[in-house]
């Protein structure tokens, strides 16, 4: 693959790209349909920078303006030949699908006028090459709405024509294959010199039986290609109601068109019900809507609150710039007239100039062999014992000198002790070992406060035989308590010297995590030590019987009994409103990043690592806003599984347990732990997706944590250290800055500019504030040190940021991020 981006990067003159084409040919014979399928993305992507190539020709006086395009439009429709021949012989569905989404997009650059140069002439198309594109377009989109079998054997027949003639391609394709198809019949009808040159008649049959198949197939196809469906029929009513002439079956299409817009305001996807739903209303305020409108707005009265019929065309007719992979020309990106284009993938095309000197050089060549050892994965490994998996070696949970000492000190309790006890001890192994079995959760560990159930503890389970006091009965035998007391001191591993603190009843206080009956906050809990203890019960008939495996509710409270949530607290960053009650039913839910030991207790907590760079914590405040006194129910945050390309998914997340009910007035706060696949310096790049529901509906959010919140601590220097740094990165790569303008400040406002900086920056402030603030942190994957000066005028409320890193894009990213900060206040 990365040979086909080296391919596509040569095509810089008319020769490079004859000769990467030639080369292209040979490719897509291949048996791997992966990379088939990368050979036609890579030409598709050559006859968008062959249009770019010849217009730089143009536009540097070497060809003529009209000669050049023609050129390119000639390398298209060959490349375009090429493409529908491959997409009638072969029978694999990714090539098939490949082959009509890059078809698409030649047949959109072909019917665009984007470039530089300003004389865009007709395509010459003498072998009616766009016409067997389109036609080989409209197979693939029959055989894949086509319902698969059929009652009526004639329409059985023609399935069987159609699944000669083409193979059922991945939905995209067919998203595609729809848009270009309806662009062909609704933006271009008043052409009948075009690409397929139809009469009125024809083109309305063709149009009727695309509807149609839409019509009978919607409930059953995919998200885009719903939305696609409800986008042509949207254009096909625009079209027929701003010119009736142009079809002779104008009503059944309209029928049809408006069937398809009432099932979409309906569908379960909520992106295809907004879609439906405001298409609709542009509709029915511009040309108006004749069959379900129940549901619609009402045609105003005042002629001058009606959506024109020719602002409607602009929104949904009009053609759009066509969408590229390639990078924007000199001229837009601000260059001379005697430069070049920047390469698309260099860090030249990512900034907006030239980097210069700004990377890093690759490591030489080493000279001698790498050792085997690094390869062989089983050297690196030290043999150990087979472990189960809760983490306790099979042959115990220490040492062999540890064993003998726990089997003797095992004995001499065993002696020591009545018949009872021993009855108690087989419970208590029989409850121990419950605990082993997968999916089990103990009663006396492994959830948080806040109800998350810890399910993966950083450290191997210490049992230990020690009975609770305050689930146990007190007139339990004395001699029972006495040598599981001892058998409990012997294998806890504590020595003479430093020996356990005890209780008044001779038993060892050891920490419980996390208990069913501990009804405190996380965070107010003490130091959780990083071996985490489980403790089983002797006693059969305890309180806390039958209780295993129950996750606590988070607690909710009145909104007046808890205290003020401000952003006061410096481990924490500021609050953001996620979920709004007026759109959400009265429901309010905002959150915040948590930093610090407040990050590092919920972590351990939920089984995560603080450590690590890519795990966020987050502090879930959750309000029912209702202004009736209606209770919301069910109140759930769920992660959307899945991922987009370009960003970073969430490798785990441990999510708050469900509310039952939240009545008027009442708030619930809870954690909310991310560990992102790995770590960026890249602003956004982290994305994460939940629905929040309730019995109200389902609200979707995204949580994108900006790079401010991974920034990583750095050692602490001085000021006269700080403006040395920054004074030495003077070069234009290595500095960004921008200025700023607040509202005119007081006193108190302006001593809280370095306040505002800490809520919404993982960072550290270097000296005091004194109309000048420093801070600097270090960005997470590179380890390159970001400094931040930030000036700012009590009077005037003017102010220059100015941020310095060896990183120019991460420099310019917190900049950005500084300035919408501090100028939002």
């Amino acid at each position: 693959m990365i040979k086909l981006d080296i391919l596509v990067s040569l095509c810089i003159d008319p020769a490079a790209i004859d000769a990467v084409l030639t080369e292209l040919r040979t490719y897509i014979r291949h048996n791997d349909k992966a990379f088939v399928c990368a050979s036609i993305r890579a030409v598709g992507k050559i006859v968008e920078l062959a249009r770019i190539v010849y217009d730089r020709r143009a536009w540097t006086g070497d060809v003529d303006a009209r000669e050049a395009r023609s050129d390119a439009n000639l390398i298209a429709l060959n490349c375009l030949s090429g493409l529908v021949s491959l997409s009638e012989f072969s029978r694999s569905e990714a090539v098939v699908g490949e082959c009509a989404e890059t078809i698409q997009r030649i047949l959109a650059q072909l019917w665009s006028s984007d470039g530089d140069t300003l004389v865009v002439p007709a395509v010459t198309d003498t072998t009616k090459i766009q016409e067997r594109a389109l036609k080989r377009l409209f197979v693939i989109l029959a055989r894949a709405l086509a319902p698969e079998n059929e009652d009526d054997d004639d329409k059985n027949e023609k399935q069987k024509q159609l699944a000669v003639r083409s193979v059922r391609v991945h939905d995209s394709a067919v998203a595609s294959a729809l848009w270009i198809i309806g662009e062909w019949c609704t933006t271009m009808h008043e052409s009948i010199t075009g690409p397929w040159a139809l009469d009125k008649s024809h083109k309305t049959m063709l149009r009727l039986e695309v509807l149609r198949l839409l019509a009978k197939s919607f409930v059953d196809i995919d998200l885009q290609t719903k939305l696609q469906a409800v986008h042509f029929a949207s254009k096909v009513i625009l079209m027929l109601k701003a010119d009736p002439s142009l079809s002779e079956l104008g009503d059944k299409e309209q029928a049809i068109c408006e069937f398809i817009l009432s099932t979409g305001r309906v569908d379960v996807v909520q992106d295809v019900r907004d879609r439906s739903r405001y298409e609709s209303d542009v509709l029915q305020l511009s040309v108006g809507l004749t069959f379900d409108t129940a549901t619609l707005p009402s045609i105003p009265g005042d002629v001058s609150n009606l959506l024109s019929v020719e602002k409607a065309k602009t929104m949904l007719l009009k053609r759009k710039p066509t969408a590229s992979s390639l990078p924007l020309n000199g001229k837009e990106m601000g260059c001379a007239e005697n430069e070049d284009l920047y390469r698309f993938g260099t860090l030249s095309s990512i900034v907006g100039y030239k980097s210069g000197g700004s990377g890093q050089p690759l490591p030489k060549w080493a000279e001698v062999d790498s050792p085997s050892s690094i390869r062989d994965s089983s050297a690196l490994q030290p043999e150990t014992e087979p472990t189960r998996r809760d983490g306790i070696a099979e042959s115990g949970l220490y040492s062999s000198s540890s064993s003998e000492d726990e089997s003797s000190s095992s004995d001499g309790s065993s002696s020591s002790s009545d018949e009872s006890s021993s009855s108690d001890d087989s419970d208590s192994s029989d409850d121990s070992r419950d605990t082993d079995k997968p999916g089990a959760i103990s009663i006396l560990g492994g959830t948080s406060g806040n109800g998350v159930h810890n399910q993966t503890p950083t450290a191997p389970i210490l049992i230990t035989e020690a009975p609770v006091p305050s689930l146990l009965n007190n007139d339990s035998d004395e001699s029972s308590s006495s040598s599981e007391s001892d058998s409990s001191s012997s294998d806890s591993g504590y020595s003479s010297d430093n020996e356990a603190p005890k209780s008044s009843n001779g038993i060892a206080n050891t920490p419980v995590v996390g208990t069913i009956l501990d009804m405190s906050d996380a965070q107010q809990q003490p130091t959780i030590s990083a071996q985490y203890t489980t403790q089983s019960s002797v006693a059969s008939s305890t309180i806390a019987s039958g209780l295993e495996g129950l996750v606590m509710t988070p607690l909710v409270v009145d909104k007046t009994d808890i205290t003020d949530i401000s952003n006061s607290n410096c481990d924490s960053s500021a609050w953001k409103e996620y979920v709004r009650p007026e759109l959400a039913g009265g429901l309010l839910v905002k959150m915040r990043f948590m930093r610090g030991p407040n990050k590092s207790n919920e972590c351990k907590i939920m089984g995560l690592d603080h450590e690590s760079l890519s795990t966020v914590c987050l502090q879930v405040h959750i309000e029912n806003k209702r202004t009736d006194a209606g209770t919301l129910r069910h109140v759930r945050i769920i992660h959307r599984q899945g991922s987009s390309s370009g960003v970073i998914a969430p490798s785990r997340v441990i999510a708050p347990p469900e509310i039952l009910a939240l009545k008027k007035a009442q708030v619930s706060t809870v954690s909310l732990g991310i560990a992102f696949a790995s770590a960026t310096d890249k602003d956004g790049m982290s994305v994460a997706k939940f629905d929040v529901k309730t019995d109200r509906g389902t609200t979707p959010i995204e949580i994108r944590p900006s790079l401010g919140e991974f920034l990583a601590n750095t050692e602490s220097i001085d000021e006269a250290t700080f403006d040395k740094y920054v004074e030495d990165m003077h070069s234009i790569h290595q500095r960004a800055t921008s200025t700023f303008s607040m509202s005119p400040l007081n006193g108190a406002a302006h001593q809280d500019i370095p306040t505002i900086v800490l809520q919404h920056f993982n960072v550290k402030q270097i000296g005091t504030w004194s109309g000048k603030g420093r801070f600097v942190g270090k960005l997470p994957v590179s380890g390159h040190t970001v400094y931040a000066l930030v000036e700012c005028d009590s009077v005037t409320g003017h102010g220059e940021i100015t941020v310095c890193s060896n990183n120019a894009l991460a420099a310019n990213s917190i900049s950005s991020l500084l300035k919408s900060v501090l100028g939002s206040k």
